[in-house]
C-alpha cells in the first residue's frame, strides 16, 4: 500500500474521537473530532459577501453581484444535521474491523484480494460476516438540496490523509456521480477516473483500457477500496443507473452489498424516489444493506422552517428600495417554489435582476407579488408541471416529475442582465391551432424551446406537426418530442458530413503537430492540465469573465 506520491498529501494528525475503539484505529483518529449538533449547524451555514456601500455600484455591476446567492448561501435545517450524523457513523464504522496496527487487518486484507483475483467477490455475499460498515438511502425530488447538503457534509473531511508510519493513503470519502443513461462497468468507470483524481493517478488508464470484463472491473473496485482505505462511497444521481444494461437490480444489489459487506466500505446511494424504489425490496432483504435506514428529501414544509429561510434570505437584496417582507409575499414565493430551496434562491435572484432591468428611477427597484409572477413565467415555465404536482399532492404526478432536469440559472443568465436601459422582453411568436387547450400548449412549449437557444422558425413547424399526429401531448411530452426531434436531425446531417477518421499509431504521436493532445500526452511530464496551460490551449475564461 506503499506510493512514491505519498508525501505530497497531508499527514494525519490523531485526535481524541471520544471512544477507546475509535482512539485504537488510526484510520478513524486522523479523522475530524465528531461534530455535535450545533457544531453541524455553524459548520455547514453559508452566506454570501454583502456590503451595503455595493448598492451605489451601477445596474450592470450589482446584477454581478447578485449571483453570489447561487453559490454561498445555505441555510442549515434538521435534516441536514440528521445526514451528517449518519455520515458521521458511516465512515467511522466501516474501519471498525480495518485497523492497520493489527495482524488480523492484515490477514483480513489478504483474503479479500484473493477473492478480487479470482473475481469472485459475491462467494460469501450471505455468510455471517459481521461487518460493521452500512449503508442509507437519501431521496428527494431534484432541486432540494441532496448533492449540495451531501458536498457540505463530505467536505468538513479531509480528501487524502497519509500515514507514514503505516506506508498508506487513506481516502475517507469518494463522491461518484452516475453517467446519464450508464451501466455497471459505467459506474466502475466513473470510480477509476474519481479516485485517480484525488489521488493524481491515471487510473482509468490502468484499469480500464483493453475492454476488461465486468467481473474484472469490479474486482478492482474492490481492490482499490482496500488499498487506499475508503470508508464511504456515495454514489449520486442514481436514478441515472441503467439496471437493464447492468444485468438488472439483483447484479447492482450484489455488488454494493459485497462493499458492505465483504470489503466492509459503506455506501450512499442519492437519487428521487422513483428509481430508488425499483431497490426498496432487494435493498431491505440484502443483510446490513439498510442499517441506516433512508432519508427522504422533501422540499420545505410551510411553517417556521420556511419563515426562518426566508429570514435569512430576504436581507440580501441589492436594490435601492427593499421591500419589507409581508404575508403577501411570503404565501407567493411558496406557492411558486413549493418550497423547492434551489426555485426559491433562483426565482429570488432573478427578480432582483429583473427590477434592476426595468427600473427607471432607483425607487423602482423594488420586488413585488406581480414582479415575481412574470419572472417566474417567463423563466420557470419548463418545472411548472413538477410544482404543480407538488402542489396537488399527488404521488403519482410527483413522480411522473421526478426525473425532470432543473434549467441552469446561474452566471449566464444572472450576468447577462447587464444594459443600464430597460427594453420590453422579445415575446415568442403566437401559434394559433384549432382547440384552445392545444393552443395553450403550443405556445407555452414555443415559450421554453425558444429560451433554450432554438430559432421560432425551426421550433414552430415541429410544435404544429407533433400536436397534429398526437393532439393530446402533455407540455413535457411535447418539448421531449421536439428537442428529439432536433437532435435525431443533427445527428444525421453530421453523419452525412463526417469525414473518414485518419488514425495514428501511438509509436508515431512524437510526430504529430505540436497542438495535437496525442502530442502533448506522448511527450508531458507531469499532468496532463500542466501539459495544455503550457501549450497556451486552455481557453482564458477568467479574461471573459472579467469582461
Amino acid at each position: 500500500m506503499t506510493n512514491t506520491n505519498a508525501p505530497r498529501f497531508p499527514e494525519a494528525e490523531y485526535v481524541d474521537q471520544g471512544l477507546p475503539e475509535y482512539n485504537e484505529n488510526p484510520l478513524i483518529a486522523a479523522l475530524p473530532r465528531i461534530m455535535c449538533p450545533a457544531d453541524v449547524a455553524k459548520t455547514l451555514a453559508k452566506r454570501p459577501q454583502f456590503q451595503p456601500e455595493e448598492l451605489a455600484l451601477p445596474c450592470h455591476i450589482r446584477t454581478h453581484a447578485i449571483n453570489r446567492l447561487t453559490r454561498d448561501f445555505f441555510v442549515p435545517q434538521t435534516n441536514h444535521i440528521v445526514v451528517e450524523q449518519k455520515f458521521s457513523k458511516l465512515i467511522r464504522s466501516s474501519y471498525l474491523n480495518r485497523n492497520p496496527q493489527t495482524a488480523a487487518f492484515k490477514r483480513k486484507l489478504n483474503s479479500i484480494r484473493d477473492l478480487v483475483q479470482n473475481e469472485d467477490l459475491t462467494a460469501y455475499i450471505n455468510d455471517d460476516l459481521h461487518s460493521p460498515a452500512s449503508s442509507m438511502t437519501i431521496a428527494g425530488i431534484s432541486g432540494a438540496g441532496k448533492s449540495t447538503t451531501t458536498n457540505l457534509i463530505l467536505n468538513t473531511y479531509p480528501r487524502v490523509i497519509y500515514h507514514p508510519q503505516h506506508h498508506l493513503l487513506q481516502v475517507p470519502w469518494l463522491k461518484v456521480d452516475c453517467p446519464h443513461d450508464g451501466s455497471l462497468s459505467d459506474f466502475c468507470l466513473s470510480f477509476f477516473i474519481a479516485l485517480g483524481r484525488r489521488l493524481n493517478v491515471d487510473y482509468r488508464a490502468k484499469y480500464a483500457s483493453g475492454r476488461p470484463t465486468i467481473g474484472k472491473m469490479m474486482a478492482d473496485v474492490a481492490d482499490l477500496c482496500l488499498i487506499h482505505a475508503i470508508g464511504l462511497i456515495v454514489i449520486d444521481e442514481f436514478q441515472h443507473m441503467n439496471l437493464a444494461k447492468s444485468g438488472g437490480e439483483k447484479k447492482m444489489i450484489n455488488f454494493l452489498v459485497t462493499l458492505v459487506n465483504v470489503v466492509e466500505v459503506s455506501v450512499v446511494l442519492i437519487g428521487t424516489p422513483k428509481a430508488l424504489r425499483l431497490f426498496a425490496s432487494e435493498f431491505r432483504q440484502a443483510r446490513r444493506a439498510s442499517g441506516d435506514g433512508s432519508v427522504v428529501w422533501d422540499r420545505l414544509s410551510c411553517d417556521e422552517s420556511w419563515e426562518d429561510f426566508l429570514s435569512e434570505l430576504w436581507p440580501y437584496q441589492w436594490l435601492n428600495n427593499e421591500a419589507k417582507r409581508d404575508e403577501g409575499l411570503t404565501r407567493k414565493l411558496y406557492e411558486l417554489s413549493q418550497g423547492v430551496p434551489d426555485i426559491v434562491v433562483k426565482l429570488f435572484c432573478l427578480a432582483q435582476a429583473r427590477a434592476i432591468l426595468l427600473a427607471e428611477e432607483p425607487e423602482e427597484e423594488v420586488l413585488s407579488v406581480e414582479l415575481l409572477e412574470q419572472v417566474f413565467e417567463d423563466e420557470f415555465s419548463i418545472v411548472k408541471p413538477m410544482l404543480e404536482a407538488l402542489s396537488s399532492g399527488d404521488r403519482r404526478k410527483i413522480e411522473e416529475c421526478n426525473d425532470l432536469i432543473f434549467p441552469k440559472f446561474e452566471s449566464d443568465i444572472i450576468n447577462a442582465v447587464n444594459r443600464l436601459v430597460a427594453k420590453p422582453l422579445q415575446q415568442p411568436k403566437r401559434i394559433e391551432l384549432g382547440e384552445p387547450d392545444e393552443t395553450h400548449i403550443a405556445n407555452s412549449a414555443m415559450k421554453t424551446i425558444v429560451s433554450m437557444g432554438i430559432a421560432e422558425d425551426i421550433a414552430q413547424p415541429l410544435i404544429a406537426d407533433a400536436l397534429t399526429r398526437k393532439p393530446k401531448l402533455q407540455l413535457i411530452e411535447l418539448i421531449q418530442h421536439v428537442t428529439t426531434t432536433l437532435m435525431k436531425s443533427e445527428k444525421t446531417a453530421v453523419s452525412h458530413t463526417k469525414p473518414k477518421p485518419v488514425y495514428t499509431t501511438r509509436k508515431s504521436w512524437a510526430q504529430l503537430s505540436a497542438k495535437d493532445m496525442r502530442k502533448i500526452y506522448s511527450e508531458k511530464s507531469g499532468s496532463m492540465y500542466e501539459a495544455i496551460r503550457e501549450c497556451q490551449i486552455i481557453y482564458p475564461v477568467q479574461n471573459l469573465l472579467e469582461g
